[in-house]
């Protein structure tokens, strides 16, 4: 039986499983204008500069892949009003998939560029989301800056760079875009104050206060016949229908008084007797 793995994983793209990357062919097409097939382009360009792409799966399915390379390696990028390209720093031509898929594959791309010294990344980004393109508004979103924007064949298209000079910004960029892939169902919750419980409920005026087998029980008006079920169960003789037992608090000075005190809750509906 075939182990399904769960966590995602991000591996490099080669000439060997660029076949198994769903659309790539397509925007390598795009970028060297037909010249060349997927297999052939990333095997030169692995031989010649390095690892040029990679790929975020979750079992054999692709979650989105990122293509960047050296501006020689993607003539199309010439054509595009926005430049000109800085000859010594790179270009990501497309990174695709959800919002958080995309924020770890530029990661892995930021880091790989570092640790080869290039100072800085581009893109001609879309505007409008035009396919074989980073998307302008994902790219900023993530850190990015704007450079310049341009019209090509009637669509808005924007140059945006990401500095890479020292591993300081390059820390400070990653952790901006880590600080975005956060969900927010993730986030700890907050501890409720004391007495968030008893606060919650409908306030009342006291009725009056009976005692319970050595327990003071403070009785409040306008319960619903549902909480008075309840706590009718925990004290002994308890309230009758049409009223409920409220939270009683104390000060430091009472604690080493031998006055009974009740607490209650309205989650837990509990009763205890200071001592």
């Amino acid at each position: 039986m075939k182990v399904v793995r769960f966590v995602p994983l991000v591996g490099e793209i080669s000439a060997t499983n660029a076949r198994e990357v769903p659309g790539l062919g397509a925007v390598i097409s795009h970028w060297t204008e037909g010249e060349r097939t997927a297999e052939e382009w990333f095997e030169a360009l692995n031989d010649a500069w390095g690892p040029a792409g990679f790929v975020m799966r979750r079992g054999e399915d692709v979650l989105g892949f990122l293509v960047y390379a050296p501006p020689e390696y993607l003539p199309h990028a010439g054509r595009y009003p926005v430049g000109p390209l800085s000859e010594d720093g790179v270009v990501l031509a497309y990174v695709g998939g959800d919002a958080r898929t995309r924020r770890h594959l530029l990661v892995r791309m930021l880091r790989d560029l570092r640790l080869r010294g290039v100072a800085r990344a581009e893109a001609v980004a879309s505007d409008l989301g035009s396919p074989y393109h980073a998307s302008t508004a994902a790219l900023l979103e993530s850190g990015w800056k704007a450079s310049r924007h341009g019209w090509y064949r009637g669509r808005p298209y924007t140059l945006a760079h990401a500095d890479l000079g020292s591993t300081v910004e390059v820390g400070e960029l990653a952790r901006g875009i880590f600080d975005r892939v956060r969900l927010p169902g993730l986030k700890k919750a907050p501890s409720p104050s004391p007495g968030a419980f008893s606060t919650a409920l409908p306030k009342a005026a006291p009725e009056k206060a009976r005692d319970q087998g050595g327990k003071t029980a403070v009785l409040m008006a306008d319960a619903p016949r549902g909480v008075v079920a309840r706590t009718s169960r925990i004290v002994r003789g308890g309230p009758a229908a049409g009223s409920r037992l409220a939270s009683v608090g104390y000060s430091k000075d009472e604690r080493s008084t031998s006055k009974p005190t009740v607490f209650v809750s309205s989650a837990l509906s509990l009763s205890t007797t200071a001592r």
